[in-house]
């Protein structure tokens, strides 16, 4: 991957992340509507850490010297499908391909370490937020749909 083809796909998951962010919040919002207390926490909490790094994607793009007008792409956010389904929401969400693509992203960093220890912090919270989401997904198939919804009132 080349430095500048890195760079894009950096900008790509800030504006990845604001998209995601603002899925989050509404699925958040939907979840304590309906009682889901435990997973609209969840949910909102995915979203504030989604949001800020969204915002370190954009600080780090100007420390390497991007213009405002250069960062149009990276703050353009890109569209994600809203679910009221707290199960389908939970699917469309994992992503274990994503811990590759970071790490491959911090490879092609390897010059540029605040870059790539931005990216490795990032890897971690993956991590962290597969192990939630594979968690529940098994919550629900032991539990049952219905008692998993209850646990989380």
């Amino acid at each position: 991957m080349t430095k500048e083809e890195a760079l894009k796909q950096f900008a790509e998951l800030g504006a990845a992340w604001f998209g995601n962010s603002k899925q989050h919040f509404a699925f958040s919002a939907y979840c304590r509507l309906h009682g889901w207390n435990k997973l609209a926490d969840k949910w909102k909490e995915e979203a504030e850490e989604e949001w800020n790094e969204a915002e370190e994607v954009l600080q780090r793009l100007v420390e390497l010297g991007c213009k405002p007008a250069d960062l149009q792409e990276a703050m353009k956010t890109q569209e994600f499908p809203f679910y009221d389904d707290p199960k389908q929401q939970i699917e469309s969400d994992f992503t274990p391909g994503a811990i590759k693509m970071l790490s491959e992203l911090a490879e092609a960093f390897n010059d540029d370490y605040p870059t790539k220890k931005l990216i490795e912090k990032w890897i971690d919270g993956e991590k962290d937020h597969m192990a939630w989401e594979a968690q529940y997904l098994n919550y629900i198939d032991k539990l049952g749909y219905e008692k998993f919804l209850t646990a989380m009132m």
